[in-house]
């Protein structure tokens, strides 16, 4: 999933995911719906004219390289700011010895059952 993260004009973290659900939380009343265009309604809210948040787009990165027999990968919990633009990055890590024990027990059960 990628989205738009909340943040303060100093490109500071306040909120992810940031969509029309969150505009419509944020400014009850003004008649926003889920399909209302939030990127183009933001500006015009008190939050941007007034509170001084802007919203960003994130970017998730490029798929990595990975052997999925000894390692596992996972998307960063949080988006951060590199290069000037938010992302989410992937973090491979190598599995355990007994998390590869596991895997490899599991795949073994698995075509038991399918034989």
């Amino acid at each position: 999933m990628t989205g738009y993260v909340k943040t303060t004009t100093d490109n500071q973290f306040v909120e992810y995911p940031y969509g029309a659900e969150e505009l419509m939380r944020d400014n009850p009343g003004l008649g926003y719906t889920p399909y209302s265009d939030f990127v183009e309604i933001f500006p015009t809210t008190d939050a941007y004219n007034v509170h001084g948040y802007r919203i960003q787009y994130v970017e998730i990165d490029a798929d990595p390289t990975y052997d999925g027999k000894t390692q596992t990968v996972s998307r960063s919990e949080q988006p951060f700011v590199r290069d000037g633009k938010w992302v989410f990055s992937w973090i491979v890590r190598d599995l355990t010895a007994e998390e590869i024990a596991n895997m490899e027990k599991m795949q073994q059960e698995m075509q038991q059952r399918g034989q």
